[in-house]
């Protein structure tokens, strides 16, 4: 019979062969010069042995905790796999948040390159390229005669963003440096090589990408007024799926719906409260236009924000030890950005050659508020991504599987609660900081809402659009890119938040139940002790570890 431990080790490098990016992503060079196999077959097939991992992690018969937890995690992460592997190509793949363009740079231009052969099968990477997207465009035009189609404004943008990328003068997919052994004259040379096959081979595909996506998907795609699955054939089962693996709860989309909204009221309360006074009107839509337009309430200069951020990394730097019995061996970096998301982490390198990062884009000051940086920095680094990630992969008692694998409904609960936690750890500087406090809460409890009215009631993207300018004070710009987003990765945004309030709730039964007893570092301990797991199994390895 096989034991929870061969399966999980089955399941990870079957996932480390498929699904590349993330393994780039940890600084992982195992399969470098691979790409996804997003053939018709390949797919397929990737999809069946997910399918067929999770149904043999549910039907493990387990004799122990770690057994039991370690079987949850492969079906919740299996499941995630085979729903999200068998749309990424012509849903996912033209969507400018989450698709091709989101993940090409960062993943072609920071690979930790150290030896000859690494330099050897970086370029074999560029030279595979064409192969990739000819896989890719195969998909499009499958999915445009079947009506498994993106929306057309996504495919046109992800077009001209790559159209202008392909004439920067900047060479932006040429930044990767050369591998660290090399001399100057090898660097030179490999550098060299580099820029004759993106030439040669990523620019002419790209090109082929282009003009498949203005040729056949645009004119195919669906219109804005249709940009939830429930308008394709078997969508709103897939979208019901999709929540559950992406939560790792057992909710439906009607029930996160009803969240959303109690959250949304819940913090028009709190703006009313915090920065009402701050702002001298106490009007909730007064409030958001204020924040979303005072122009002095919003960073003009990259400096500025660079130095709010490392200032919040330093505080929390200094306070994790009152609220952590165990801290990461690995330090954390904070670094500006000019390419990428608004805000991302990058985990420590599995030999410890390499600290955590913190990367924060400053390639347009204005995007940033001034009250904003802190919270994000706590979410994205200390005590949020960098001790819950860092700590996994340091930790040796447990599988791999905990160490390395990303389950949002964990992963981003986590980051979301400690947003909170950095109240409690007096970490804001002031009400200001704690009105960013809000404005992501805002963020993530209007994403229960528009996320679950698109995907699952039929709502249009304007409607969505429309929700957020009334319950949030997020520049209408910024909102249109977070609905664009969700409407490429459905249900993904629905783990944050429903995450958050999972660990709060384990926080408070553990609270309740100890009395007295309960210790807050313990209790952090408790919840980061097996790395990542799926929220069903969390409290009950918190009420193991704290009886």
């Amino acid at each position: 019979m096989t034991t929870a431990s061969e399966l999980a080790d089955a399941y990870w490098q079957y996932r480390k062969q498929t699904n590349h990016f993330a393994g780039l992503m940890r600084g992982d060079l195992t399969y470098l010069e691979r790409w996804t196999d997003l053939s018709a077959a390949g797919t397929l097939a990737a999809v069946a042995r997910y399918e067929a991992f999770a149904a043999e992690a549910r039907s493990l018969v387990t004799d122990n905790l770690t057994d039991e937890v370690l079987a949850a995690t492969v079906a919740a992460s299996a499941t995630s796999d085979a729903l999200t592997y068998a749309a990424q190509a012509e849903l996912l793949g033209p969507n400018m948040q989450m698709g091709v363009v989101s993940w090409l740079l960062p993943g072609l231009t920071v690979q930790p390159l150290v030896t000859a052969d690494h330099g050897d099968r970086y370029l074999a990477k560029i030279e595979a390229f064409p192969k990739f997207v000819a896989q890719l465009i195969d998909r499009l035009r499958e999915g445009s005669v079947s009506g498994r189609v993106p929306l057309a404004r996504h495919a046109a943008d992800t077009a001209a963003r790559l159209t202008a990328l392909l004439a920067a003068r900047d060479e932006p997919f040429a930044q990767q440096a050369a591998p660290l052994e090399f001399d100057s004259s090898d660097a030179v040379a490999w550098k060299r090589d580099l820029a004759r096959l993106i030439e040669s081979h990523l620019k002419p595909a790209l090109q082929l990408l282009v003009e498949e996506l203005i040729n056949t998907t645009v004119p195919a795609g669906r219109p804005d007024d249709r940009p939830g699955l429930v308008h394709l054939t078997g969508g709103i089962e897939l979208y019901r799926r999709l929540v559950k693996a992406h939560t790792t709860l057992d909710v439906t989309p009607e029930h996160v719906h009803a969240v959303g909204l109690e959250q949304v009221a819940r913090l028009e309360a709190e703006y009313a409260q915090l920065a009402g006074p701050l702002l001298g009107v106490m009007d909730i839509d007064e409030i958001y236009e204020r924040l979303r337009t005072d122009d002095s309430l919003h960073h003009h200069d990259a400096g500025s924000i660079i130095a709010d951020a490392l200032r919040a990394f330093e505080k929390a730097k200094a306070a994790m030890g009152g609220w952590f019995g165990t801290l990461p061996k690995a330090d954390c970096l904070a670094s500006a950005t000019e390419v990428g998301a608004l805000a991302y982490y990058r985990t420590p390198s599995e030999d410890g050659t390499q600290p955590g990062h913190f990367f924060f884009n400053t390639s347009e000051p204005t995007m940033w508020a001034t009250f904003q940086v802190a919270a994000i920095a706590y979410h994205e680094g200390i005590p949020g991504h960098h001790l819950q990630l860092a700590l996994g992969m340091e930790n040796d008692r447990v599988h791999l599987l905990h160490r390395h694998l990303y389950l949002p409904g964990f992963g981003e609960g986590w980051g979301l609660y400690t947003e909170r936690l950095a109240d409690e750890m007096g970490l804001y500087e002031d009400d200001w900081e704690r009105v960013g406090m809000l404005f992501a809460d805002s963020l993530r409890a209007c994403r229960l809402v528009v996320d679950t009215g698109m995907h699952a009631l039929g709502w249009t993207r304007q409607q969505a659009i429309d929700y957020m300018v009334d319950h949030s004070p997020m520049a209408v710009y910024e909102i249109e890119q977070e609905i664009d987003r969700y409407i490429g990765a459905p249900g993904q945004a629905t783990s944050y938040m429903m995450g958050r309030l999972e660990i709060d709730s384990i926080r408070a039964d553990t609270k309740q139940r100890l009395g007295e007893r309960f210790d807050i570092k313990a209790f952090h301990d408790a919840v980061l002790s097996n790395g990542t797991v799926p929220l069903p199994v969390l409290k009950t390895i918190v009420t193991a570890r704290l009886p």
